[in-house]
């Protein structure tokens, strides 16, 4: 990086209206990471509360404290600390941070004593590392028993999930509802253990009812599984089903009247028949639910597992909002009472997938937004950065925990996989045809005037999941090695893939009647289907008297061989079926897809055989295959989307397979969602060893595409869940991201040289063509390719992109997969090389450097600069005319890449401007100077401009103005300060206009800057002039709450939808809830069953015994541990028995458990004699044999006699 390039080089940072988010480059200065630890000289160290600001003043080389608070009313603190920085000459920078720094060792502070830590390396966004959670309140002790907590059976780290949602649950939001908590836990950490705890702790307290969704019904063994680890005994009611008992005259049953309820998000949106023959109606399950927890005055735990399931609701729109998402904002609004946690790995991957979280208490009444449209404009409008602070605050507020697996146990390869000779023939051979197909078809489509009005679209998304197809065909021989190669290494293998192939297996069956031989090809059947479909035959000549279809010869022929060309490709087979074949079968691999059947290699051939054949539903098949890796029978595994959730493939130490997992990642998903998910699977706690990651890319420029978009995804994932952009995963996804600033900017470079037939500025043709092509050829083809995508626009006398294609980098990637593997990979590499040209570009101009808070440009880097152009107008003006203070201005003006008439201007003062300037424009001001004459005229005004501005010693703004000043000041409102959002802009609107405010200033946006000691800050650049302002607007806005809050100190908290509307625009805290012992014996008491009714229940001392006088006891009955039932009361007076125990202060109960007897089949006298001479009566205590003919009382006195003498 070049150090001495100074703040102003930063185009459009500094100058109105051009501050944006991004990337830590000149043009943007990037919201990033924050790390708010201990600040020197903060307030609170380390302290970071919802509506706390922390001003940071950044001026040249040095951050210097704000101006002293103003006075304010007698007991009102201010919400404002200043930063006072030991060191004046600490220098503020700005970089993009290393992959080290993005995460940050998790230390869980201690919270409960006697609690174990978590059972693997956990970490966090450093961002939010060094934010503190609230100081703990809730006893959390009072209701867990003390053996889970001293077992292990909750982690440090669990329990402080545990206790910050209990916590959060007490708080009842200005709407009038229930406050929730989002667990944004990665895969692994024990999201499951935790909502387990989070319901046992309200079971204890008397709150009998809960609610848990998740994806699938196969989790709901999970779900007991985690409440069974912790010894609790609730009752886990699988979905709907069994609430369909209920009947008019007896109700409900007992059993299923409390209890935790597992349902999915699909059950949740359906609907049940009631009623009989004569009389029916549909209940929606929906209703049923709410019916079943008691209406609005449920006060029970409602868990949303998985939540970004519910990801897709819009507020105001409910009808552009699906069936699910809309179910789980309903079932929030009708138990306004209900204690909501949010629940996911990926939480979600753009902010407005937020708005089911309505518990949150981020919009609403009382809260900083009114209304969630207000909330998703306010964050748009800043960008990530306030995504960033959005994570943090939501985190200091106690809304909001955040912790991963640490990566470092796991390993990340790229694997390319090279195509083949005859691969290449038969990739081309397919782009051949495709291209045919789009002449064909544009040719039925004139001769016929008829067809799809979506026809385009259509064609383009089957050429797409084509070409995908044949991508992952190709790479099914790596695939095959990579995997023989870790099973041979004594390594177990998953390989993760989204699509089966699926639909086309069932559309070949349809078409063939079940009769097929051999793989089906994924990809064949998409064009098939396709020319069948969509290709135009028939001639419409209907009239509005008669209708009359004639069959175009020309079209059907077409048609035919289209057909007839599918046959003649050699496209490959089914990836899924042909790698489970390869492997050895289906008796070796385990497959967890969706899929109904696959094709199977028999004694007889290939045949169709149905996976659920015996009868079982695919879930459970699904956790039948789980079972079978994770026991070690197979060590193979193949996970497709319908698995990517809930199921653990990790080398866990509970399971013998403890062979390292080799996760083969065959085909990247489209959602980053389902990316973390599928990662998720082999990488967890308590594994004996971490993952081996190896991403499978074939070296064709066009399946980049697919990598670049899901990288997209996973840095605002990252941002959005983890408090940073880059903490999605540990895997290093960057380098695929081409849709940036940077990559438009290439593209747009790259079809303006093709189009204008020249070659890119900055590339190099011998370099890009490895001196095989001229110019002449290389250009031709290039257009020729862009034909071929469909991006020219044929209409017009020169042929170009059309305006709208021109930044697309998706619709790019997309169609380059059409073009011949040679022509892709060229024109892939013509787009990389401008992108480099751009980056490289940026460098020079300062716009990809290290932020300095100097934006001024010294001599010296002037003439570097000047060194790096060599244009003919290129160099040094002076103006002609002298300022106000008699001074000639000097500036250095370069011309612009791709421009005949823009150039970019630098300023001793302000570096590098955001503006270009026009030809005309400049030669008219300015004229060209020599080196030398500018040398001491540039050295003047970079020295004069150092600590004031342009407008002289009297501008009145004194020295908050920066017009033109090389070194100034920026305020940095730090903390909590996304609540105070709404404050903070009116102040700056009203105020404007007053202060005379420019546009640059008025722009709040959220920056990230890096001091020279590692710390970073996050913070809202706001005026130096109105920080004051702000401060008191503040202070009375907590004056009035404070007012309000003991106006309604004496309100109930009881919360019903029509008090919803009424609701104080404050939240109130609740008592916690008491514990209740009879639900305490009732959750961890297991349930009474036929196998332990029957079974001796171990000895447990009673308040009236000890178990040493239990073990005397015992002693002296020397040859038993308990004494037989049906002898005890066949033999033994009960009455002598118990006035025993009484000598020794022992109850009937303790030691002796009597058994109910059973009731035994009457026998006939002949059975009872030969009964009693068969059996023999001996003592319990002393083994004396009894003749058959002894009374009962002989033999109690001698029982009585035994127990005294013992």
């Amino acid at each position: 990086m070049e150090p001495g390039i100074t703040h102003e080089m930063i185009p459009a940072m500094m100058t109105p209206g051009k501050m944006t988010p991004g990337m830590m480059t000149p043009g943007k200065m990037t919201p990033g990471m924050m790390t708010p630890g201990k600040i020197p000289g903060m307030a609170t160290p380390g302290i970071m509360t919802p509506g706390m600001m922390v001003p940071y003043m950044v001026t040249p080389g040095m951050l210097t404290p704000g101006s002293p608070t103003p006075g304010l009313a007698p007991g009102i603190q201010p919400d404002i600390s200043i930063a006072n920085i030991d060191d004046p000459e600490r220098t503020a920078t700005g970089e993009e941070s290393t992959s080290k720094e993005v995460f940050a060792v998790y230390k869980s502070p201690p919270i409960l004593p006697g609690a174990k830590p978590h059972p693997g390396d956990i970490v966090e966004a450093a961002s939010l590392a060094d934010l503190p959670s609230p100081s703990p309140t809730y006893n959390l002790q009072d209701s867990l028993p003390s053996e889970i907590i001293t077992s292990g059976k909750l982690s440090n780290l669990q329990l402080e999930g545990i206790l910050y949602a209990c916590q959060k649950h007490q708080t009842i939001l200005p709407s009038g509802y229930r406050a929730g908590f989002f667990i944004g836990d990665a895969a692994g950490v024990g999201k499951g253990r935790q909502i387990a705890g989070i319901i046992l702790d309200n079971y204890i307290r008397g709150r009998t009812k809960h609610i848990w969704f998740s994806i699938s019904s196969d989790l709901k063994v999970d779900a007991q599984r985690d409440l069974s680890d912790l010894g609790c005994y609730l009752k886990v009611i699988e979905g709907c089903k069994q609430l369909d008992k209920e009947t008019r005259v007896f109700g409900l049953p007992a059993d299923f009247k409390e209890g935790v309820i597992f349902s999915t998000y699909a059950t949740l949106v359906s609907s049940v028949q009631k009623g009989g023959a004569i009389s029916s109606s549909k209940q929606s399950r929906l209703d049923q639910l709410i019916k079943w927890c008691g209406n609005d005055s449920f006060d029970g735990c409602l868990i949303f597992d998985e939540c970004h399931k519910a990801k897709h609701f819009v507020p105001g729109k409910e009808k552009n909002s699906t069936k699910v998402a809309l179910a789980v904002a309903s079932i929030q609004r009708l138990l306004p009472k209900a204690r909501v946690v949010y629940c996911s790995a990926t939480g979600v991957s753009d902010v407005k997938n937020m708005a089911f979280m309505e518990r949150l208490g981020l919009w609403g009444d009382g809260a900083a937004f009114k209304t969630f449209g207000q909330f998703i404009d306010a964050i748009n409008r800043r960008g990530l950065g306030i995504a960033e602070l959005l994570a943090m605050e939501m985190k200091s507020s106690g809304r909001y925990l955040s912790r991963g697996l640490s990566f470092k146990q796991a390993e990340f390869c790229m694997v390319e996989s090279v195509l083949s000779e005859d691969q290449v023939k038969m990739y081309n051979t397919a782009v051949h045809v495709w291209n045919e197909l789009r002449r064909s078809l544009q040719s039925a489509l004139d001769r016929t005037n008829t067809g799809n009005p979506k026809i385009w679209s259509l064609y383009w998304s089957a050429h797409q999941r084509f070409f995908k197809q044949i991508c992952m065909g190709v790479k099914v021989p790596t695939i095959l090695k990579e995997a023989n190669k870790a099973l041979d290494d004594g390594c177990c293998v998953v390989i993760g893939l989204q699509t089966t192939g699926e639909a086309s297996l069932e559309s070949e069956l349809q078409r063939k009647d079940s009769q097929l031989v051999g793989f089906v090809s994924t990809a064949k059947e998409i064009f098939l289907n396709f020319v069948r479909e969509y290709f135009p035959t028939k001639i419409n000549l209907s009239t509005p008297q008669k209708c009359e279809v004639k069959v175009d010869e020309w079209s059907k022929t077409a048609q035919d061989l289209l057909l007839s060309f599918a046959d003649k490709i050699g496209l490959p087979t089914s990836s899924l079926d042909e790698i489970i074949d390869k492997l050895g079968g289906p008796g070796k691999v385990a497959e967890m897809t969706g899929r109904k059947g696959r094709m199977v290699s028999t004694a007889d051939g290939v045949k169709y055989v149905p996976r659920s054949g015996d009868g079982s539903q695919l879930d459970s098949l699904n956790v039948q295959e789980r079972n079978s890796f994770m026991n070690g029978r197979k060590l193979v595994a193949i996970i497709s989307d319908a698995a990517s959730t809930g199921i653990s493939l990790h080398a866990d130490k509970r399971v013998s397979n403890q062979r390292r997992r080799v996760h083969i990642t065959m085909e990247l998903p489209w959602s980053a969602d389902k990316a973390v998910q599928q990662m998720g699977r082999s990488h967890r706690a308590n594994q004996s060893s971490g993952p081996l990651y190896k991403l499978v890319t074939t070296n064709l420029g066009g399946e980049r595409r697919f990598a670049a978009a899901v990288a997209k995804r996973l840095e605002s994932l990252g941002a959005l869940t983890k408090g940073d952009r880059r903490a999605a995963t540990g895997a290093d996804l960057s380098k695929f991201n081409f849709d940036t600033q940077y990559g438009r900017a290439g593209l747009r470079n790259m079809y303006f040289a093709i189009s204008n037939n020249h070659i890119a500025g900055g590339v190099s043709l011998d370099k890009l063509t490895s001196q095989k092509l001229k110019f002449s050829e290389f250009n031709a083809q290039m257009m020729e390719s862009l034909e071929l995508m469909a991006l020219t626009d044929t209409s017009s006398l020169t042929t170009k992109v059309f305006d709208r294609d021109t930044s697309d980098v998706g619709k790019f990637l997309n169609r380059i997969l059409g073009l011949a593997v040679d022509r892709q990979n060229l024109i892939f590499s013509y787009f990389t090389e401008c992108l480099q040209a751009v980056i490289s570009a940026a460098k020079k101009e300062g716009r990809h450097v290290i932020l300095k808070v100097d934006r001024g440009l010294s001599w010296e880097k002037a003439l570097e600069r000047f060194g790096n152009h060599s244009g003919k107008h290129d160099g040094f003006y002076c103006s002609r005319r002298k300022n106000h203070h008699g001074q000639f201005m000097y500036l250095l003006a370069t011309q612009k890449l791709n421009s005949t008439h823009l150039f970019k201007i630098a300023r001793p003062n302000t570096g590098v401007s955001g503006f270009d300037e026009e030809k005309a424009e400049l030669f008219s001001k300015y004229y060209k100077v020599s080196t030398n004459t500018a040398q001491t005229g540039w050295q003047q005004l970079y020295e004069s401009a150092k600590d004031h501005c342009v407008h002289g010693p009297r501008c009145k703004h004194g020295d908050s103005c920066m017009v033109g000043s090389r070194c100034y000041r920026m305020d940095l409102l730090c903390g909590g300060i996304l609540t105070l959002m709404s404050t903070l802009e009116n102040t700056v609107a009203t105020h404007a206009d007053r202060l005379q405010l420019s546009k640059a200033q008025c722009n709040l946006r959220v920056v990230r800057v890096q001091l020279d000691n590692g710390k970073k800050l996050v913070g809202l650049r706001y005026p130096a002039q109105l920080v004051d302002v702000a401060q008191t607007a503040i202070s009375e806005q907590k004056q009035f709450e404070q007012l309000q809050l003991m106006c309604n100190s004496e309100q109930t908290c009881s919360v019903v939808p029509k008090a919803v509307k009424t609701a104080p625009l404050i939240s109130i805290e609740e008592p916690i809830s008491a514990v209740d012992k009879k639900c305490l014996n009732k959750a961890m008491t297991p349930p009474l069953t036929i196998k332990n009714f029957f079974k001796p229940v171990a000895e447990t001392p009673k308040k009236n015994g000890t178990l040493r006088e239990v073990n005397e006891l015992k002693t002296q009955c020397k040859d038993t541990v308990m004494l037989d039932a049906k002898c005890v009361l066949n033999l033994c007076s009960p009455s002598s028995v118990e006035k025993q125990m009484n000598k020794r202060s022992l109850p009937v109960e303790t030691g002796i458990k009597m058994q109910p007897t059973k009731k035994t089949k009457q026998m006939s006298l002949k059975g009872t004699l030969t009964k009693q001479t068969e059996k023999k009566i001996t003592c319990p205590i002393c083994a004396k044999s009894f003749e058959v003919t002894t009374s009962n009382v002989d033999i109690n006195k001698h029982i009585d006699s035994c127990l005294q003498g013992a």
